[in-house]
């Protein structure tokens, strides 16, 4: 295990229970037209998702904010168990900002037909600005998943 990437270090936790099956709700994770459709906060889009989601895989996400930037996640699966969990160990780089590398574990939960989604990120590099942008982007992006599950629940996928 990476030492910088230890679950001893700063810590980011979110947890939000969707109403959607755990099905849909890994399908809506994993699925590169399902990503494209809600990753990120508002007013951002996913300009390219490609992964190969098995363990020692890579993957490379590419993200447009509203003013044109451009977001780069890159990284490695370390982990990959269907509809439970998902870990991989990623980098962040954003022009003007110093990249952030964190190991993120995602759970997928089913609570009587609905699905708790925890995410843990661990890193070094995660402070405290780290955290508080963290809350709002995954925050608004959770706003999004949301909105595409409930149109995918109801045939409008």
């Amino acid at each position: 295990m990476n030492d910088s990437l230890a679950p001893t270090t700063p810590a980011l936790t979110i947890t939000r229970v969707l109403d959607a099956p755990r099905s849909l709700v890994w399908k809506a994770w994993t699925d590169s037209a399902h990503v494209s459709r809600w990753w990120g906060p508002h007013g951002c889009t996913v300009s390219l998702d490609e992964a190969d989601r098995r363990p020692g895989g890579r993957f490379r996400r590419e993200m447009r904010t509203p003013d044109g930037g451009l977001v780069v996640v890159t990284g490695t699966f370390e982990e990959v168990i269907p509809e439970q969990r998902i870990v991989t160990i990623g980098t962040l780089e954003r022009p003007g900002s110093p990249s952030t590398t964190s190991r993120m574990i995602v759970t997928f939960e089913d609570r009587n037909g609905k699905t708790e989604l925890t995410i843990v990120q661990t890193g070094a590099d995660i402070d405290a600005d780290y955290v508080k942008n963290a809350k709002i982007g995954w925050g608004q992006a959770f706003e999004k998943l949301e909105a595409h599950l409930a149109s995918v629940q109801g045939g409008v996928a």
